[in-house]
């Protein structure tokens, strides 16, 4: 599996505190099943403004510690970027880092509100060639209070302009009901494309995916929700052509999934 969201890199956010905590947090996804984690520490949020020049050195020498302690793992270099007025200023100059260098932004909403002009922003990106993974938006309490916002907005793009990427802590429901029920409804309605971690410790959200991976094929079926774990990530880190979406299936009683 793929974890294209964690805050693993050691003091420079709210994540790892230390190379203890990262190379914990590295043998818990690896124990999981994630075989390839992207590094995205916050950017632009008030607190922290993460340069990328930091971000590619310590990647280069967590995989250097990983290759040492036989971990079957690899790190590539991302950023998880706060949507600010400035943004694309900033990106202009070399300050933003996308996922794995590629053309996919790792975005991410304030917590009670969707910025105004989000749309604007969507194509002002494409135009330079960028496109979107918004982080985590069942978690946004504009999008729990308006379930018709994100289909609404869903359906003015392209395939793949914007990408959503869900919780794993939401879908297990350990991120509270309002997070749980968007995620599920999300996920009902085929606009999810991608789980991830969001990991910021090896105790407060670790980096497992496969519990919610479970509840995902509970809700979608199990192709469509390998794909969100697999082949969807890796198209965006390779940037690859992207697969064809598995029609979503009728969810199942919770006990069926391990019959």
């Amino acid at each position: 599996m793929i974890d294209l969201h964690n805050h693993l890199l050691a003091g420079l956010d709210d994540g790892a505190s230390d190379p203890v905590e990262t190379l914990e947090m590295c043998r818990i996804a690896a124990k999981d099943g994630i075989r390839v984690i992207v590094a995205t520490p916050h950017s632009c949020t008030g607190d922290f403004m993460t340069e990328p020049e930091t971000v590619l050195n310590m990647v280069g020498n967590l995989n250097s510690r990983l290759k040492t302690e036989g971990l079957d793992l690899k790190v590539l270099p991302g950023m998880e970027i706060r949507v600010v007025p400035e943004l694309p200023e900033l990106l202009t100059f070399g300050k933003l880092m996308p996922l794995n260098l590629g053309k996919y932004l790792l975005l991410e909403f304030q917590h009670a509100h969707v910025p105004a002009g989000f749309h604007r922003l969507i194509d002002l990106l494409k135009q330079k060639g960028y496109s979107i993974v918004l982080g985590h938006p069942e978690k946004n309490l504009r999008i729990q209070e308006d379930d018709r916002y994100l289909p609404k907005l869903m359906e003015s793009l392209g395939p793949w302009d914007l990408i959503l990427q869900i919780s794993a802590d939401s879908l297990t429901g350990d991120a509270g009901k309002p997070a749980y029920k968007t995620a599920c409804n999300l996920m009902k309605k085929g606009l999810v494309n991608v789980i991830a971690t969001d990991a910021h410790s090896p105790k407060l959200r670790p980096p497992l995916i496969s519990k919610a991976l479970a509840e995902a094929t509970r809700l979608v079926g199990e192709a469509r929700a390998l794909q969100m774990v697999r082949d969807i990530p890796k198209a965006i880190l390779k940037g690859l052509g992207f697969p064809q979406p598995v029609d979503v299936a009728s969810p199942l009683p919770w006990w069926k999934i391990f019959s």
